[in-house]
């Protein structure tokens, strides 16, 4: 990923998701959407950003890319 240019992402939403945002839509709720922002979506797209294995033979690859969710070393195992 190069700096300053985000990466693209997918979220999956659920059924009772989908249906909460619908509610808003029609209600105009921006508070409820608000709220929907920080309860759900914060935490999925902060999961979908974290590193995901990668074979080594990959461009995105990076040495040691592990570590930056273990924050541990290979060899501390």
């Amino acid at each position: 990923m190069r700096e300053g240019k985000m990466r693209r992402i997918a979220i999956s939403l659920g059924e009772e998701e989908l249906i909460r945002i619908k509610r808003i839509l029609t209600d105009d709720d921006r508070e409820e959407a608000l709220k929907f922002i920080r309860e759900v979506l914060e935490k999925k797209v902060k999961e979908a950003e974290l590193p995901h294995c990668v074979p080594v033979f990959e461009e995105s690859y990076r040495p040691g890319q592990g570590e930056m969710v273990t924050w541990r070393k290979k060899s501390e195992g």
